[in-house]
């Protein structure tokens, strides 16, 4: 999700890294009331920012950047799937394009993939990670540029 579009000099939209995070935060917020669970302290959630990567392996140095941020609710494996069907029924009340889900309840296990397409920024939450029960609710960012930098062109 690194351009906007195919045109790698269009103007990228701008935030700070500040505030990509404090917004990455009040979403995971959002979709844990959605799914109807609390987020934890344990694990700890991951805050992960990188450079924008361009099609063809281009990387600039004006400071543009992605972020994934990651949280964690802790839930017996067994009410996971509940929690991210609450979840996906809300996204898609608001509008939110729902592209992957899939869910199993002999294991139990349930993947959803999601992308706000106004927004320009992907969901995913899942339960395949380790501790056991625990579900993952993450945001991932397109690229942004800090507020005051001057855009690289290619």
């Amino acid at each position: 999700m690194s351009q906007p579009d195919d045109n790698p000099n269009a103007p990228l939209p701008r935030k700070s890294r500040a505030d990509t995070l404090a917004w990455a935060k009040q979403y995971t917020s959002t979709m844990a009331h959605y799914a109807q669970v609390d987020i934890a302290d344990d694990p700890a959630p991951q805050t992960h920012f990188e450079d924008c990567v361009g099609k063809s392996d281009e990387v600039a140095d004006d400071g543009r950047f992605t972020l994934t941020y990651a949280t964690y609710a802790r839930l017996p494996v067994q009410d996971h799937i509940a929690a991210v069907r609450k979840l996906r029924i809300a996204l898609k009340k608001h509008g939110v394009d729902v592209s992957d889900y899939t869910e199993d309840p002999d294991r139990p296990t349930v993947t959803l993939y999601a992308k706000n397409r106004t927004e320009r920024f992907l969901i995913t939450a899942d339960n395949t990670i380790k501790p056991a029960n625990t579900l993952l609710l993450a945001v991932s960012t397109s690229c942004f540029l800090p507020p005051g930098a001057k855009q690289q062109k290619f």
